[in-house]
């Protein structure tokens, strides 16, 4: 089975969720399951988001968003690139909690979970960074796949082979950057990190706009 389709399925299991034309509801625990594997690693980095896209895999403009158990409503907190701000919280778990969101202009959003660190790079990384960085995707990737996955599927567990820098419009390799790194459109990808390695920093001619695991098919 490829790599990439079981990493999919480990950040898209126990999400149950509805849509119709007029909002996207999606139940809470599936989110809380995710939290509390967070809440248990040391991670300094690496995050879980979750983000509403629409069909062109876009960010959906959410109009407003609420978390509403059977006798309470609180207000939904997101960032203007619709990425979900969940608290990490037992009782909404406990009390069957769903998350209601209401999009602009009819807009069918479906969710996307996306691995990412959870820092601001600015324009520039070190090597070293990015080596410890993708040590926490790995570990993080072991942990949300479970106990099964880990120890019967462990040949089909996705591996994390570097990590990829995200930038807003096209980039090249910066100076002094050696065969690690590769660059194509607004992504460049750094694989061979080694966090005893040598701590050579990179910067861009552009802020990072996220970083994301690599993971080869």
């Amino acid at each position: 089975m490829n790599k990439i389709l079981v990493a999919a399925g480990i950040f898209a299991s126990t999400l149950s969720l509805t849509a119709n034309a007029s909002e996207f509801v999606v139940s809470y625990d599936g989110f809380y399951d995710r939290l509390k594997v967070m809440s248990k690693g040391d991670y300094a980095s690496a995050d879980v988001g979750f983000y509403l896209i629409n069909q062109n895999a876009n960010p959906c403009t959410i109009e407003s968003g609420s978390i509403i158990t059977k006798t309470n409503e609180y207000p939904l907190n997101y960032t203007k690139t619709s990425k979900l701000l969940l608290p990490f919280d037992e009782t909404l778990d406990k009390d069957k909690a769903l998350i209601v969101v209401q999009p602009k202009s009819g807009e069918q959003c479906q969710l996307k979970l996306q691995m990412e660190s959870s820092q601001d790079y600015g324009d520039s990384v070190s090597l070293k960074q990015m080596a410890k960085l993708q040590t926490e995707f790995d570990d993080l990737i072991g942990r949300l796949s479970g106990f099964f996955m880990r120890t019967l599927f462990s040949f089909m567990m996705p591996e994390v082979k570097g990590v990829t820098l995200v930038f807003d419009n096209t980039v090249a390799a910066p100076m002094g950057a050696g065969d690690e790194i590769k660059c194509k459109d607004n992504r460049c990808t750094i694989e061979s990190l080694d966090v005893e390695g040598e701590d050579k920093r990179l910067t861009f001619s552009q802020p990072i706009k996220q970083v994301i695991p690599y993971i080869a098919k």
